[in-house]
Formats: structure tokens, sequence, C-alpha cells
């Protein structure tokens, strides 16, 4: 799929063997770049590493690791080590993430200040190209491989992502409202896509939890969203929050959703934009409904009969002598 790209939830249960064996399908597809978003399951760098190592020359990245559930120093290392085995462009995409994440899961503390984000954002970058952290140094700074792109929502944040980074990540945030192209920058937004009839039902699920999200809620209210937000909020402080989902207006889910025959005008429309579109299936957790999704979303592609297995590859073998160096970024 050119110019679409692919991001793996993070959030999944599955081992580290099986959650490349799927990245490595979706790059038999054609999407680039390929992400890993980072919630509670893979860690996003580290996948990516072991990906890049399997299919070198492929833009992958991150979206998002949370800027304070770990030092500049230690997500510089991880980029640098992911990039240095892609030899290609590496998105680092990071973000101030939730509260929960950051201090209930990782012990930091949380600060989603534009001041605060900002320090950390030219900190990071000072580190990738060479600069030293107290005795602190990358032996091989990466420099401008790593494009390091902030997860934002309101404007302020994607103000900041635009002037002192290189790009964004936008979620949930429709074409006509996305920043204007600026020379320079990348703008990856995420496209969730209804896979199947199970798929509106988890959609719903998901955008109920969003709705409770303090950044979440601001945002769904910023583009005029808010009764839906105060329903949700409603139906949660009276203990009614199984009814939530179903409560959803349908043109609320499907600004946010597309379905697959939605799937190409909605692609056409964020890249009219000036932004890559990145794919997010909504399927269950387990392996064959993540490779069915992906085969709904690119007819034609099934799983490899290899999926699963405990993978050996050796430079020179199949995978490296059919992917060569693609430098396709936005």
């Amino acid at each position: 799929m050119a110019g679409v790209g692919f991001a793996l939830s993070g959030a999944l249960p599955l081992d580290g063997t099986r959650a490349v064996d799927l990245l490595e399908d979706v790059i038999d597809a054609g999407y680039a770049p390929v992400l890993s978003t980072e919630v509670c399951a893979t860690s996003a760098l580290g996948l990516t590493a072991a990906l890049a190592a399997r299919r070198p020359g492929v833009p992958l990245g991150t979206g998002i690791v949370p800027l304070a559930a770990a030092t500049d120093s230690s997500i510089a290392m991880g980029a640098a080590t992911a990039a240095s085995l892609s030899g290609t462009t590496y998105y680092l995409g990071v973000g101030t993430s939730t509260e929960q994440i950051v201090g209930g899961w990782h012990g930091g503390t949380y600060d989603a200040s534009v001041t605060g984000t900002r320090e950390r954002l030219m900190n990071l970058r000072a580190v990738l190209d060479g600069s030293r952290r107290g005795s602190f140094a990358l032996p091989k700074p990466p420099g401008r491989q790593v494009r390091i792109l902030l997860g934002a929502l309101g404007p302020r944040m994607v103000e900041l992502g635009m002037t002192d980074g290189d790009g964004v990540i936008v979620n949930f945030t429709p074409p006509d409202t996305l920043p204007a192209p600026a020379a320079d920058k990348t703008v990856l937004a995420y496209v969730w896509v209804l896979v199947d009839d199970e798929s509106e039902g988890r959609a719903r699920r998901d955008l109920t939890g969003y709705c409770l999200a303090a950044p979440y809620a601001r945002h769904f209210t910023s583009l005029g969203y808010g009764e839906v937000v105060a329903l949700i909020t409603e139906l949660a402080g009276q203990r009614r929050l199984r009814e939530a989902p179903d409560a959803l207006p349908a043109e609320f889910v499907s600004t946010f959703y597309a379905t697959l025959d939605r799937l190409p005008g909605r692609c056409s429309d964020y890249r009219n934009a000036g932004a890559t579109p990145v794919l997010l299936p909504v399927t269950g957790p387990e392996p064959d409904s993540l490779l069915a999704g992906l085969s709904a979303m690119h007819p034609g592609q099934g799983p490899r009969r290899d999926a699963g297995r405990p993978a050996r590859r050796v430079r020179g073998d199949r995978h490296h002598r059919s992917q060569g160096v693609d430098p396709r970024v936005t």
C-alpha cells in the first residue's frame, strides 16, 4: 500500500517473535512506515529494533514512547540502536502519555505542560545529535536519521512538534483539522479501521475509555463533541458505564473510525492534507484476527507459511535479497 503506514498496538498479548512475524507480513503488504505503539506489552523500541534486524531498509518507528517513563539517554540509546539496524529513517514518536501510565505504571512524574515537553524534546534531540549529558554521550549518534515526532492532540502540542520537533503523530484528528504542511516536517495520522463485524463494538468500548481520559476528553470537546464527553462522564458517575458504548452517536464513531469501503477516501483525504495515513486495524487480540484484519485491508495478502515460528534469518536470505533500502518517507 504505497503511501500508507501501519501501526501495531503495544497492548496485544503477543510474544516478541510473533509480533515481528506479523510486522513482516505488514512490510510484505507494502506498508511504510511501520510503527509499534507502546502500552503495556511489547517495548516499541525493542520490537522495532528486532524488526529492523530482520528487514533493514524499511522506515520504522514508535508511536508513542512516554517521555517521562524513561530518561532521555535511555530513549536515545534505543532509537539509535533501531536506526543503526534499519539503515534508514527512524521515526521516534514520543509524547506526554497519561498520568496513569507515567505515574501509576512507570513511577515517573507526569508533566503535560508545553514548557516541560519542549525541554524534553530539546534534550532528546541534543543527545541524538551527539551532545553530552553530564558524563553520558552516545558513541555513535544517529543525528537526523532519527526524526523526533511528538504525539500531539491539542493545537499547542501540534505547534510544538512542528517547531521544536521533526513533526507530529496525531490520533483521532480529522483531516480538515491537521496542521498546515511545512517543509522538512512529518505528519503521521492514525487511521483506525473497522475490519470486521465485531470491530464497531470494540471501537465503541475503546472510545468510551478515551472519553474518560482527560487529554482525549479535551480533544474531543475541542472538535465539537463536548456533549458526547459529558454524556459518557455522566454515565460513568452513575455507574452505568456498560451503557456508554451503545450510547455513542454513530456520527461520533464514524468521524474517528473508517470502514473498509471508506478507507481509500479517508487515506486520500489525509494525503491531500499533507499527512501520511497510518492504519490501525480494530481486531481481537489473537494473531489470526490481526492477520485477517490485514488481509481485509489489503486483499490478497495472506499469512506467511512460517508465521508464528521462531525465525532464523541470516544475511543473504530471501528477505534481505528482496528487501532493498526503501527511503519512502513523508
